[in-house]
This record gives C-alpha cells, structure tokens and sequence, in this order.
C-alpha cells in the first residue's frame, strides 16, 4: 500500500481494521451501533436480495463477516431455524438461531439451490470480505448514511460488517435476550466479552431488575 496516495492508504487501513475492531467499553458510543431507522434505510437500499441476505445474516444473527463469506447452502436448516457455523472464530463450529426475517431474506436469495456457497465468488469460492465491504459501502451510500469519494469515505457513521453485528447485539439486550444467549449466538468463548455490551446499556439492566419484580421483593414484608 505504500505506493498509494494516503488518502487511499488511510481508507484501505479503515477496511481492515473493521474486520477486526473490537469494541472496549471505555470507547463505546452511539456511532459505534445503527439505529433501527438507519438499519431498514440501508436494507431498503439493498440492490439486490443477495446484499439484503448479507446484511441480515450480520444484523439478523450477529454472524462475522468472514463466517457469512463462508456459509454454504446446506448449513441452513431452515426446518428447525438454525445456522451451522463451521468456520467459527478459532475454526470452532456453533449452531445460531436464524429469526424469521433473516430465513425468508436467505430463501428469496437462494431461490430453492441446496449446495455450494451461499454467497458465489467470481471464480468458483465463495465472496470475500472485501466484496462484502464494497458491496455494504454502495448500499449505505444509496440510503445516505454515507458518502463515497475517491481515496477516502465521507459518513454520518462508517458502516462496516461489525457495525452490523454490534447492532444485533445491542438490538438483542434491547429487546430483552438473556446475555447467555446472546454469548452463544455470536460465537464469543468468554462471557466477559458479550458482557461489554451491558456496560453500554445500564438502561438494559435496570430494566431486567424491574421487569424481574426485584424492587417489589426487597419491599416485602
């Protein structure tokens, strides 16, 4: 990359490090996730069922980016729900839950096919993590959340495959998943790294405290 212009450079670096940022409670903010609005604006955008189904596989199931270039079509079992993840972080393999959404968006794109990837390569693999990227960056351009100009990228946020999967797991302590749960379906070996996201949301806590009765217990007599 050193014979690019370091506009280009500085551009190409922020694809890479989206492939790997983790997020660390000290930095988290309101950019770091899309809000509901913003997440049906950018699938709105989706030219084609095929980016629709990348992007809820991220949004929808918390799924990496270099997991969902990987899927193949017999990993779904669309009968019971589930996702086999074989290509997990570390090569370890999980079962997700795919939602209703994201099951009906991975049917209109496979169209009945079986076999072989989910998500075809120009030659005969499966799509890269960076097609993903190039293909997320056109659709938040078209939804105007982002604005792309040679060498580099003008945005309200940078909207990557992990900004995506952040958002599903804000979305899912929002609407009330047990943080377990939500451990499993993103593939995380410690608990302590999902648990970052509740340092995020002490909304989300006190709201399971109250929906739990803990007040009205300690006020018993």
């Amino acid at each position: 990359m050193l014979w690019l212009c370091k506009a280009t450079r500085s551009y190409g670096l922020d694809v890479i490090k989206s492939f790997y940022y983790d997020i660390h409670p000290n930095n988290m903010h309101p950019e770091d996730f899309l809000s509901l609005d913003e997440w049906h604006r950018l699938l709105a955008a989706a030219p084609t069922p095929r980016e629709a189904a990348l992007m809820w596989l991220m949004a929808g199931c918390g799924l990496r980016v270099s997991e969902v270039a990987a899927l193949k079509a017999d990993h779904v079992d669309g009968t019971g729900g589930y996702l086999h993840v074989v290509n997990g972080k570390g090569s370890k393999q999980r079962t997700s839950i795919i939602p209703k959404p994201v099951l009906k968006a991975l049917e209109v794109h496979l169209q009945g096919r079986e076999s072989g990837y989910i998500f075809e390569g120009r030659d005969e693999g499966h799509i890269s993590t960076r097609q993903i990227q190039r293909l997320m960056d056109e659709a938040a351009e078209n939804a105007g959340l982002q604005e792309t100009r040679p060498g580099k990228v003008r945005q309200r946020k940078r909207i990557t495959p992990h900004l995506l999967r952040h958002s599903f797991s804000r979305w899912s302590l929002d609407a009330g998943i047990d943080i377990a749960y939500l451990q499993q379906q993103l593939g995380h070996s410690s608990l302590n790294t999902t648990a970052i996201y509740l340092k995020a949301r002490p909304n989300h806590r006190r709201r399971a405290y109250e929906d739990a009765g803990f007040d009205k217990m300690l006020n018993r007599q």
